[in-house]
Order: structure tokens, then C-alpha cells, then sequence
């Protein structure tokens, strides 16, 4: 599921955002306890008012970076600074999908694979 929801400015694709409330705009998530999405394609300027424009997945499969490296077998997925980490004393809110077949171990700034639920 996503929509094209109003962004707090240019931000990388595959960064978890939350809405701010103050400023009425999607912005770099904190931790994972709000409502989060993940910008699933880049952000696009509108050219009238330059606000910042893009999809954001709110459930299912998508890609987000990682903040550090992810453990092969994946995790209970937590937040930093709008990044993924594994973290499975958390009580989080997707998981970070296992490694793949074939695929290199995941280190930070890698787009991985999380389902959010």
C-alpha cells in the first residue's frame, strides 16, 4: 500500500519517514512507535510552490536503507534516523527480510529488504 504523500524536503529514497504534526509534512522517522512509511521512488519538486513529493509504502514489501549492517538471517525491524536496523528486543513493526540467495552480507546505506505490517 502507498500514496503520494508531501515531504519535509529531498529526501533519499528508501528513508523511513513519520508525519510531523507541527509542520504537516512527512519527515525523517525517529523510532518506530508512529505511523511510518518508506519513499519507495525519489522525491519530486513541484515547480509552483517547491514543495517535495513522493510515494510512500505504508504496509507490505519495500526497500529501506539500512542504518548498520543487518545479521544474514534479518530481524525485528527498529528505526534510526530514518534508517533500518535489527533489533529483536524491540517490539518493532515489520521485519528485515533474511538474506537472499546469492545476495552479499548488508551493510550500512544498503537498500534492504523490510515488510511492514
Amino acid at each position: 500500500m502507498f500514496c503520494v504523500v508531501k515531504l519535509s524536503g529531498d529526501l533519499p529514497l528508501g528513508t523511513v519517514v513519520q508525519f510531523d504534526t507541527v509542520n504537516n509534512v512527512w519527515t525523517t522517522a525517529t523510532a518506530h512507535n508512529d505511523l511510518i512509511g518508506v519513499i519507495s521512488q525519489a522525491p519530486q519538486q513541484n515547480e509552483d510552490d517547491l514543495t517535495w513529493w513522493a510515494p510512500v509504502v505504508f504496509a507490505g514489501v519495500t526497500q529501506a536503507l539500512a542504518h548498520e549492517a543487518i545479521p544474514d538471517q534479518g530481524g525485528e525491524l527498529s528505526i534510526n534516523n530514518g534508517k533500518v536496523l535489527v533489533d529483536n528486543t524491540a517490539d518493532g513493526c515489520g521485519i528485515i527480510a533474511p538474506i537472499a540467495r546469492g545476495q552479499a552480507s548488508r551493510v550500512a546505506n544498503d537498500l534492504v529488504m523490510v515488510h511492514i505490517r
